[in-house]
């Protein structure tokens, strides 16, 4: 009886904390930074989505890209609509970089590098 009752007050001090840590959310993109020029904006919507569903607000996503040495963070700002944020993001410098998107609940999404061609 008394290991029963210490198994529930495990299982009871560990499911609500598994509850909380589990969760997980996928990032659409209106558009790539393909064929973008240094120092011209890309400017992306960024729709978050709660399991891949639920347009989820409340977020603060963040554009990251780097190259080298050199890092850059930029924040996407809700747009209105429920889960859809965007960003302005301007690669400083032609060359490739790596960009990721911090989806603002539970994971950085990691794409393709980018050829960023020199200012027009």
């Amino acid at each position: 009886m008394r290991r029963s009752i210490a198994v529930l007050a495990v299982l009871a001090a560990v499911v609500p904390a598994a509850a909380l840590a589990g969760g997980w959310a996928t990032v659409q993109l209106s558009s790539t930074p393909a064929g973008v020029e240094a120092r011209a904006p890309w400017v992306v919507n960024l729709t978050v989505l709660q399991h891949g569903v639920t347009p989820l607000a409340g977020v603060t996503p963040e554009v990251r890209i780097t190259q080298g040495t050199m890092r850059r963070a930029f924040v996407a700002r809700p747009t209105g609509r429920v889960g859809v944020y965007r960003a302005r993001v301007v690669f400083p410098r032609a060359g490739t970089w790596r960009w990721t998107i911090w989806d603002g609940f539970s994971r950085t999404h990691t794409y393709a590098p980018v050829r960023v061609a020199p200012p027009a």
